[in-house]
């Protein structure tokens, strides 16, 4: 389970856009009996608005390559190489309150973005400090769509702790496309060291692994960006979510004694409150 997580439910207010503490009161809350029900790889279908907060990152053809997470009104979180590509500036467009890509839905927003910004020390060939904001061109406003907790600097995740990776990627590495439906799958945390015996390159401290040393279960291409959500009671004993990793790289999908790679959140919010704050 997440430790030490802090929120503070009773603050109340105007949500001011880009003032994230004030988002602390009704951040990350699924509405209830949410669980898939049908058959990311090895994972299961999820249900409409099951994660509220789930953004599918387009091109602008309409094609979907990455997901994100949307943390306030006007700002979503995602890999700096779904914004970037060798240097490159990405066009995107971004669908909020989606499920089935190939259907449209009530629910779904396409927004477009006023300005991304990946980490200044994001390294493409080491895929390092992979995390980017995008700033929205508006605010979303739905009742539907709900915004998803950012953790605080100490916490930590036990390993083995499942928390779930989301997205429309690849349901098997053989595939060419990935699914038009949203996929939710539960993995477990693992240990640094462990997750470094497996690798021929640095795990750094600010990436976190998860997965099953027996494979089977992980994200895959096209899940890039989108969330690694771990949950955890606040004081009053509501269950809430916090995007604890955001999906960065792996080798192959799902293979056995392998695990997926995320940027660790937590790492970066000084720099993600900042860049708020100031733009």
């Amino acid at each position: 389970m997440l430790q030490p997580m802090k929120v503070e439910s009773e603050r109340k207010g105007k949500i001011g856009v880009g003032k994230l503490d004030s988002l602390e009161a009704q951040c990350g809350i699924r509405p209830p009996n949410m669980s898939g029900s049908y058959r990311i790889v090895g994972g299961q279908e999820a249900k409409k608005l099951s994660w509220p907060w789930m953004v599918a990152v387009m091109t602008r053809w309409k094609e979907q390559y990455c997901g994100a997470t949307l943390i306030a009104p006007q700002w979503v979180l995602t890999a700096a190489h779904c914004v970037r590509k060798k240097g490159r500036k990405r066009k995107v467009i971004l669908k909020i309150g989606e499920l089935d890509l190939g259907e449209y839905e009530e629910t779904e927003l396409t927004v477009h973005p006023a300005k991304d910004f990946p980490h200044p020390d994001f390294d493409y060939a080491t895929i390092t400090n992979d995390i980017a904001l995008i700033k929205l061109k508006r605010a979303v406003e739905s009742d539907k769509i709900k915004f998803a907790c950012l953790p605080d600097k100490r916490d930590k995740v036990r390993r083995k702790t499942l928390c779930y990776t989301i997205g429309w990627g690849k349901t098997k590495n053989t595939l060419i496309y990935g699914s038009e439906k949203l996929q939710e799958a539960r993995v477990p945390i693992v240990n640094r060291r462990r997750c470094q015996s497996v690798f021929n390159y640095d795990i750094t401290d600010t990436q976190v692994c998860a997965g099953y040393k027996r494979g089977g279960v992980d994200s895959c291409a096209g899940d890039s960006g989108g969330p690694l959500m771990c949950s955890r009671e606040d004081n009053n004993g509501v269950k809430r979510w916090f995007i604890y990793g955001v999906t960065s790289y792996g080798e192959g999908c799902g293979r056995k004694g392998k695990y997926g790679i995320y940027t660790k959140v937590s790492s970066y919010l000084s720099w993600i409150r900042n860049t708020i704050e100031n733009n």
